[in-house]
């Protein structure tokens, strides 16, 4: 049997033929037929033995989708660096899944659901990280880079790309990469990259411009 993964591939191609303001609509339709299809004729499970022992009657687990692997599950390859395992169940996310303002940004920007699945996964109703590496090659690029993830992270949920400035400083303590004699400043070179116009330290919140918006797409599409 196909995939929901490939069957959602198949219709996200499907929906790009389709003019720009009947695209949600026409996702949306192929998604649920999609969906009831699959659930119409659920595959038998076997009852266990009545004296089968608790290993044996507990359900398998679901592999963990792989990435770029194929049927691949992670019980025949070690994770791969910079990518940490999908936890309790996490699953790919969906189109439907986001808000318009985050739509609009990956067709502004060339960026397709695989893009953002290999970032992010769904768990439960919320969005976690995926991946543990940045890709930025000095501290200042990965202050920055963590500020742009934090706000791709906040606007899959909302479409807003925002975070703060002091969730970007715990974020850089945690990966090791704060440099705090240099922190304000960096944020000040790259102002740029933010909507705040010029860096204060009265400055706590970041959102991303129209470049920052851009410069983030480019980092997904070599991260993936």
């Amino acid at each position: 049997m196909t995939s929901l993964k490939e069957e959602v591939k198949e219709i996200v191609e499907i929906v790009a033929l389709v003019p720009e303001e009947h695209r949600a609509m026409c996702f949306e339709m192929l998604l649920k037929d999609a969906l009831s299809t699959r659930h119409a004729s659920p595959k038998s499970v076997p009852h266990p033995a009545p004296h089968a022992s608790a290993s044996e009657a507990r359900p398998a687990k679901s592999p963990t989708p792989a990435i770029n692997a194929g049927d691949v599950t992670d019980d025949q390859i070690s994770p791969a660096a910079g990518i940490q395992p999908k936890v309790n169940e996490g699953s790919d996310i969906v189109m439907a899944d986001l808000h318009m303002k985050t739509k609009k940004f990956m067709s502004s920007n060339d960026l397709n659901l695989e893009h953002i699945n290999n970032v992010f996964y769904k768990e439960g109703d919320k969005f976690e990280l995926l991946i543990t590496d940045f890709g930025a090659t000095n501290m200042t690029e990965g202050q920055i880079r963590i500020a742009s993830m934090q706000a791709l992270h906040h606007a899959l949920t909302d479409g807003d790309f925002t975070t703060t400035v002091e969730a970007v400083r715990e974020e850089c303590k945690m990966r090791k990469c704060y440099d705090g004699p240099n922190f304000s400043r960096n944020f000040r070179v790259n102002a740029e990259t933010f909507d705040f116009g010029e860096w204060s330290k009265e400055v706590t919140e970041l959102r991303l411009s129209e470049v920052g918006k851009k410069a983030l797409a480019e980092v997904v599409k070599n991260l993936t």
